[in-house]
């Protein structure tokens, strides 16, 4: 059961530069950050606010560290601004299971190494209605 949403990611072509408006304009700062690798990005995870489920809701604002990762690909072809949203879930194996079962396309066979230690996978965004959609399973909710 998908109970929040955990993050909206971002891309940008300056990560620093944007790290700075978000803090300079709305207050927030860098909860995390780190480089995952096998995504090819560099990223900040901004947290917004608690959860009453013991998670947290975040910005995730991404940075290509590669021209041949997916968000580099995606900038190109669409410039900065959201990339996707991500919904939070206590099963990400049994929630994509489950949406898989009505028709929708999920992009990993397994789910990946997300943010934080987090388990994810993706939906295809032509299958839900043209909004490239993760589903997040936080390594540890009651750490953040």
């Amino acid at each position: 059961m998908l109970t929040r949403i955990d993050h909206i990611g971002i891309a940008c072509f300056d990560l620093d530069r944007t790290v700075e408006f978000y803090r300079a304009t709305y207050g927030f700062e860098v909860f995390h950050s780190e480089v995952n690798e096998e995504q090819g990005v560099r990223e900040a995870m901004l947290k917004i606010n608690d959860t009453g489920d013991g998670g947290a809701s975040y910005l995730q604002l991404l940075e290509p560290t590669r021209e041949d990762s997916t968000v580099a690909k995606w900038l190109a072809k669409n410039g900065e601004g959201v990339h996707h949203i991500a919904f939070g879930t206590a099963d990400v194996d049994g929630d994509a299971a489950a949406i898989a079962g009505k028709g929708v396309r999920v992009l990993y066979d397994e789910p990946r190494r997300g943010s934080m230690g987090s388990r994810i996978t993706f939906l295809h965004p032509k299958d839900c209605g043209g909004v490239l959609t993760e589903l997040v399973t936080s390594a540890d909710p009651s750490a953040h």
